[in-house]
């Protein structure tokens, strides 16, 4: 099975390797179930050793893109069954049109109702000290009325305190893989810059709710407004190329 491979002219290092495998798995360049070259030929192909190849195949394992088995050699995964939600910004990032639309959707869906959970155990376990950082963040976007970029920022910021409050290592571990997906959102498709007029108006209503322990009031106030966001990024996302 031929394999389009760039050889790597710089310090060889795995994950170069990895990201290139990674990428021909995702675009279905290689398909689930064929068996990848040996290492004899690979890793000439990519002017690197045997080890450094090893750590990108063992890489690729635990994505969930590659299962390797002594005597069957390292054979490709169907990443829909296997895949880890890390591949989530690569497979955003290579797909194109409708399907990108698509997937921009779903991550929208997931962002909005792991957001409401998260306000909800925000309500249920916040100490004083995290409401207090909610905000002096939600004071901030207050005085960043008007600067998109930084209210972008600080909106990322307020979110991961959130998550802080909520006390979940789960949580924490979804949030930094949704950060990554909505920063490649942003890069791709710059219409998804916006922020709703009714943002700090909002937020400081699901501040309100976390300080006073209601866990429906947070999570209520916090899908009203993601629910009013995601309706007009929406018609951003049909209306873009």
């Amino acid at each position: 099975m031929p394999l389009d491979l760039q050889r790597i002219t710089k310090k060889a290092i795995s994950e170069s390797v990895a990201e290139q495998l990674r990428l021909q798995i995702l675009r279905g360049e290689v398909k689930p179930g064929e068996r990848l070259p040996p290492e004899r030929e690979l890793a000439p192909a990519f002017g690197t050793n045997r080890n450094t190849l090893r750590e990108a195949i063992r890489s690729l394992e635990t994505q969930g893109l590659v299962t390797v088995r002594q005597g069957d050699g390292v054979r490709v995964a169907d990443f829909r069954t296997s895949g880890a939600l890390s591949l989530l910004p690569d497979l955003l990032r290579i797909s194109s049109g409708e399907e990108r639309k698509r997937l921009v959707r779903d991550v929208l869906t997931m962002r909005r109702r792991m957001a409401v959970e998260v306000a909800g155990l925000a309500a249920e376990r916040a100490k004083p000290g995290a409401v207090t950082k909610m905000r002096g963040l939600v004071a901030d976007q207050r005085r960043h009325d008007g600067d998109l970029l930084l209210t972008l920022q600080t909106d990322l910021e307020l979110y991961g305190a959130m998550v802080e409050a909520a006390d979940s290592v789960i949580a924490s571990l979804l949030f930094s893989t949704l950060t990554r997906l909505a920063q490649a959102c942003l890069e791709l498709i710059p219409a998804l810059l916006f922020v709703h007029p009714d943002y700090v108006t909002s937020m400081d209503a699901v501040v309100d709710a976390i300080e006073a322990g209601k866990i429906e009031g947070a999570r209520e106030a916090l899908e009203a407004l993601l629910g009013r966001t995601d309706k007009e990024l929406l018609i951003r996302l049909d209306e873009w190329g």
